[in-house]
């Protein structure tokens, strides 16, 4: 009896020394790194936040694998984004959908068959004497109406960009219907792309150079709406301003002041508008990782 008791509590010792040793040999600190893998889900949804932000429909099946084949090569790296990005910028809708979409901003969505109606309407009367008076005007709101027209062909061909799209979708017959008046003008174009109101001193400023006489705004002097326009397409306000609207647009919330200062400047210095898109469509952020 004693032997087997002595037995017993041999082994109770043997045991619990090794639960000990175990205990003592224990790395401590020793984490498992982190998973650095995105999930097919989160991708997923990128490729068809990126779709819908950029040419305004879902992807089909096709776009879709495509995309995750090529952003899931290197898990989502820069290099990655990049060719993801530039495949569906390239894509033949982008332009018809930064248009339309500028169409609706900015004039109301305007029906684009308007554009060649009025030219109908207008083309005539400088044949006929009876409106020999307005013939100058004819021709201005013509060239006007023109320029509309071509926007979809000169986006695609390169010969204009965003900046000047916007430009002649505020310089036209519709847009002065909507906002008529000098000082229904300047405010129009502060709310749509500085989204804010022009202060006392800007909108009297504003008004002079639109009316022909000479003002001062954003310390460049002008006095026609022509240079109007120059000048507020071209001042930093307008680029900080796009910045801004971008941020809200995307990330649903303002950029900090060193993000609108870097997103402005390089805009500025490149007049490149898609690849400010690009810049804040490839962010952790907007990916949601």
């Amino acid at each position: 009896m004693f032997k087997k008791s002595g037995i017993f509590f041999i082994i109770v010792i043997v045991l619990f020394s090794a639960c000990k040793k175990y205990e003592t040999d224990t790395i401590s600190g020793n984490v498992p790194p982190p998973d650095g893998t995105i999930n097919n889900v989160t991708v997923e949804n990128y490729v068809n936040k990126v779709y819908i932000s950029v040419l305004g429909r879902k992807p089909d099946s096709v776009e879709l694998n495509s995309g995750m084949s090529v952003l899931t090569k290197n898990n989502l790296s820069a290099a990655n984004r990049t060719q993801f990005l530039d495949s569906v910028f390239n894509h033949p809708e982008y332009y018809d959908h930064l248009y339309n979409t500028a169409l609706s901003d900015l004039l109301n969505s305007l029906d684009t068959n308007n554009i060649p109606q009025y030219l109908a309407i207008f083309q005539p009367l400088l044949l006929d004497s009876a409106y020999i008076q307005s013939w100058n005007q004819l021709r201005f709101e013509i060239t006007r109406l023109d320029s509309m027209r071509v926007i979809p062909t000169e986006l695609k061909s390169g010969a204009i960009n965003a900046i000047e799209m916007q430009k002649r979708c505020i310089n036209n017959y519709f847009y002065d219907q909507i906002n008529m008046g000098a000082a229904n003008f300047v405010i129009s174009s502060f709310l749509h792309f500085l989204n804010r109101a022009p202060t006392t001193n800007e909108l009297t400023q504003g008004e002079n150079i639109v009316n022909g006489t000479p003002g001062t705004l954003f310390l460049q002097v002008g006095q026609s709406k022509q240079d109007y326009l120059a000048i507020f397409f071209s001042s930093l306000n307008y680029f900080e301003g796009e910045a801004v609207l971008l941020y809200n647009k995307y990330l649903f919330r303002n950029p900090t002041s060193v993000e609108m200062t870097n997103a402005a400047t390089k805009f500025q210095s490149i007049l490149d508008y898609i690849q400010l898109q690009k810049d804040i469509l490839s962010t952790n952020e907007y990916i949601g990782i």
